[in-house]
């Protein structure tokens, strides 16, 4: 499994002014390609908070770290001066990072743009960074190297992050995992409480050591207790890994039935809808 962390940085998601929706989208994306999010740290715009993490970040060895927010011109974005403090490197003008920068304005009609103290400074990168294309926005993203982790710093607007993940982090993930399969099942079940169905769950879990499975209460309606349960296999080989979720979802069906529930509906297995109505 390759091992991803991510590093957002803003204090507005520490007080609620904005919530994380980089860390669930990208929680998400890694999911498809058959990996996850290991760890996820927030901290405020602060060199030294920005710093310690990213140490903390790379003593636990991952393969990448992904760095999201504080990118911009703003005197608040100090990521990369956080993050060239705790490498030991300087910051340094990249012509790359100046061209994408220049470019950006002149795509909009804007011309020539005066490259202000501000406008520069989203072109200092720390040694031996690369510039990463931001089609959606003016701050380029930044690839580095310490150690054997690699290291991406992406803007912190949606629109942006997503755009620079999908182009430039998505490819290496990708390449390191190799051809992977990910089958996913969501069943919905009806008349069974999540403590009773506990130790179906964890039955099938050492029956099935690779998979996921998380159940979801939603509530009881008109004296029927509602559930969802994930069930989700990560493999090489595809017929094998369909195959297991059929099983997986077999065999919680069943037990499902034994206790009295039975499953309303189920996703993303072909036949599901059609083998439990």
């Amino acid at each position: 499994m390759v091992r991803v962390e991510m590093l957002a940085v803003g204090k507005e998601l520490l007080i609620g002014r904005t919530m994380n929706s980089n860390a669930h989208w990208v929680g998400r994306r890694l999911a498809r390609l058959g990996s996850m999010i290991n760890e996820v740290t927030t901290v405020d715009d602060d060199l030294d908070e920005i710093g310690r993490a990213l140490k903390e970040a790379l003593r636990r060895g991952p393969d990448f770290v992904v760095v999201v927010g504080g990118l911009g011109p703003t005197h608040d974005d100090m990521t990369l001066s956080g993050i060239s403090r705790a490498l030991g490197t300087g910051l340094r003008r990249n012509e790359k990072a100046l061209e994408l920068i220049r470019e950006h304005y002149d795509k909009r009609g804007m011309g020539t743009v005066e490259l202000t103290p501000a406008r520069l400074k989203m072109a200092r990168l720390p040694a031996g960074s690369v510039p990463l294309k931001n089609d959606a926005g003016t701050a380029p993203g930044v690839r580095l190297a310490a150690g054997g982790t690699t290291i991406f710093c992406l803007p912190g607007v949606p629109a942006e992050m997503r755009s620079i993940f999908r182009a430039s982090v998505e490819p290496e993930v990708r390449s390191m995992l190799g051809r992977l399969h990910r089958s996913y099942v969501r069943m919905k079940l009806v008349g069974v409480l999540e403590s009773a169905l506990a130790p179906a769950l964890a039955k099938e879990l050492r029956r099935h050591p690779g998979a996921y499975i998380k159940s979801h209460p939603r509530g009881v309606r008109e004296g029927v207790s509602r559930l969802e349960l994930d069930v989700a296999l990560v493999g090489t080989d595809t017929g094998r890994t369909e195959a297991e979720g059929e099983a997986v979802a077999d065999e919680l069906a069943l037990a499902v039935e034994q206790l009295g529930g039975r499953v309303e509906s189920v996703r993303g297995l072909k036949g599901g809808e059609r083998r439990w109505k």
